[in-house]
């Protein structure tokens, strides 16, 4: 799945959702290319999900880890859930950006 890395003008994310102790990220986005807007899911890193985070801040966006929910499970098991456009009010487009590690899975 490295190649999906180079298939993509930009990336708007819209949600991610991730489980506590797990290894990644389930993010719904649209990926755009040639003018086309595929809607899809992918499962990235948490490595990557911090350089998206960083790269919405470094565009001057506040991101409130606060507005982030959650669900508790009796095992201890968290599920987080955190959706851009509601806290952000508008879509946050990304571009440019290349994933450091491959993309474990994509549905489109």
């Amino acid at each position: 799945m490295d190649t999906i890395i180079s298939i993509y003008e930009k990336i708007e994310i819209k949600e991610i959702t991730f489980e506590s102790y797990d290894n990644t990220v389930n993010a719904k986005c649209d990926i755009i290319s040639n003018g086309e807007r595929i809607s899809t899911e992918i499962l990235i890193s948490h490595t990557d999900l911090n350089r998206i985070i960083a790269k919405i801040t470094a565009k001057g966006y506040d991101f409130q880890i606060e507005k982030m929910s959650s669900l508790q499970f009796e095992d201890g098991t968290e599920i987080y859930d955190y959706s851009f456009e509601n806290v952000f009010g508008e879509a946050i487009v990304l571009e440019n950006f290349h994933f450091s590690q491959a993309i474990k899975q994509i549905r489109a």
